[in-house]
């Protein structure tokens, strides 16, 4: 606004100052030589202060290449809702995991060493690789488009907690992000995200010296070079990558809460919306008629064009001033119940809020024989679980974590190329011997490509999963975890975390959740 403002006073001033040493000169001989004198020095001060303006507040406001006319007048009607930029290490490696992922779901085939592989964990990376080949093989491209919003003054919320073994943290991202599929050059579906973005991430915690590190896998403290050589404990070898920070996870969602916020940063511009759609064409018409009248008066020129102005603003003014009363009076009513009817219903808040209560009763449940379960973490790590099934071509690229045989639903999964977990609600917690079980629903919405049509569908789904009642980490050591525990050559998730040289198994439900039942509801 500071361009307007400047811009706006300078005129004016201008403006003024003209018109009075116009006038004066004009009728000189109507007035005495003390009223002349100091009629002129008035109209030379004014142009004075016109020319300070000029160089004070317009030159300045011009050059500066942080505003430029487009956004001031941008501004005046639409809330400012750019994101803040990367305040600390998480917003970093969040702002280049979407970079990376764009890179990977844009690019042809599946790039080898993938700067993705290196931003995500090994779990999550496996999905993703399965969701690629999917892709690659209905020949279709992800143009991902997302950029950081700021709506109701906030951008990106966090909660960080120590889990045992990493330090974990939570992000919720207001974002605009937009999904775009492509068949060749042909873009065959569209999505929209313009809520939130969930990530999960994941680093070894540092005690205070900066040089000691808590082994993920045993927890004990050692410097980054024995973690490197081995773990003095435990024998664990790590990369630098296994503990800074990795994306664990990733899921755009709806939230109607943020939904809500953006609409009241829009609702704060309604007024002045309101005022511009009168005052504009009020200000136009009201000049075409000045000047019209004015032609026929004799009279100086700069008195006829202070005459247009001032007589043109206040009439810009009035009508904008009867419009902003028409519409808060008889248009924003309106507006007030549609947006609230919206949230409402989208929102359903009896469905929800019993979701909510059912998930808060059986977390107590789990806190009192896991006090370090996290709700967010397990959701998105379940996600990606799901994911992997609807992608994966075969048993053996989910059987790590799947004890059910899904043969049957492979060919009915056999198009969907994109899923998104619209809400979880979890049904039953208990402990069996030395085994936990949870049972939770979760509504699915999927993305399918036949030949060159897409399409979206819901589906719901019941799990059971079950995991080693000695286990009280939701996150997963892949250093040791992906090594086979019997020779120590590396495992593949991709094989079902099956040795090849000597053909121990992984048995995944003594490090994580593993799926036991799957049904579609």
């Amino acid at each position: 606004m500071e361009r307007l403002k400047s811009l706006g006073i300078f005129l004016g001033t201008l403006v003024i100052g003209v018109g009075l040493v116009s006038t004066i000169l004009s009728g000189r001989s109507e007035y005495s030589i003390g009223g002349f004198i100091g009629g002129l020095a008035l109209g030379l001060f004014v142009l004075f202060a016109a020319i300070l303006f000029f160089i004070k507040l317009v030159i300045p406001a011009w050059k500066d290449d942080k505003t430029t006319f487009k956004k001031d007048m941008r501004d005046m009607v639409l809330p400012d809702q750019q994101g803040a930029s990367d305040a600390d290490d998480a917003d970093a490696r969040i702002s280049q995991f979407r970079e990376s992922y764009r890179d990977f779901f844009g690019a042809a085939g599946v790039t080898e060493n993938s700067k993705l592989q290196s931003t995500a964990t090994q779990l999550y990376w496996h999905m993703m690789l399965l969701q690629k080949r999917r892709m690659n093989r209905k020949h279709i491209s992800l143009d991902f488009q997302a950029e950081r919003k700021s709506y109701d003054s906030r951008s990106v919320t966090k909660k960080k907690y120590f889990d045992g073994k990493y330090e974990i943290t939570d992000v919720s991202e207001r974002i605009s992000a937009n999904r775009k599929y492509s068949l060749g050059q042909k873009i065959v579906y569209k999505k929209k995200d313009s809520e939130l973005a969930n990530y999960s991430i994941l680093n070894s915690k540092q005690s205070g010296d900066k040089d000691e590190y808590t082994c993920p896998n045993c927890g004990s403290q050692s410097s980054l070079s024995n973690l490197l050589d081995g773990c003095d404990f435990c024998g664990t070898k790590f990369t630098i990558d296994d503990l800074r920070m990795r994306v664990g996870s990733f899921a755009l969602r709806h939230d109607y809460g943020v939904a809500y916020d953006k609409y009241k940063d829009q609702r704060a511009y309604y007024g002045m919306r309101a005022i511009l759609a009168g005052a504009i064409p009020g200000f136009i018409l009201s000049m075409i008629g000045m000047i019209s009248a004015v032609m026929d008066m004799d009279i100086d020129i700069a008195m006829a064009i202070i005459t247009c102005l001032m007589g043109a603003a206040f009439c810009a003014a009035a009508l904008g001033f009867f419009t902003w009363c028409g519409f808060w009076l008889f248009v924003f009513p309106f507006l007030q119940v549609r947006q609230s009817v919206a949230y409402m219903t989208k929102k359903k808040l009896a469905e929800i809020a019993s979701k909510d209560s059912a998930n808060e009763r059986i977390l107590r449940n789990i806190r009192r024989v896991d006090d370090l379960f996290s709700m967010v973490y397990f959701f998105n790590s379940i996600q990606n679980k799901l994911a992997a099934i609807h992608f994966a071509d075969n048993m053996a690229e989910i059987s790590a974590f799947v004890a059910c045989d899904l043969r049957g639903l492979q060919e009915k999964y056999s198009n969907v190329i994109d899923m998104d977990v619209l809400s979880f609600e979890l049904k039953h917690f208990e402990t069996v011997k030395d085994l936990n079980r949870i049972v939770l629903d979760a509504e699915l919405s999927l993305i399918t490509a036949v030949g060159d049509k897409c399409s979206e569908v819901r589906e719901n789904v019941r799990l059971s999963l079950i995991k080693a009642s000695d286990c009280k980490t939701e996150s997963v050591c892949e250093p040791m975890l992906l090594t086979c525990r019997s020779c120590g050559a590396s495992l593949s998730l991709l094989n079902g975390g099956k040795c090849d040289y000597c053909g121990n198994s992984l048995d995944l439900k003594q490090y994580d959740w593993v799926i036991q039942e799957y049904t579609v509801i």
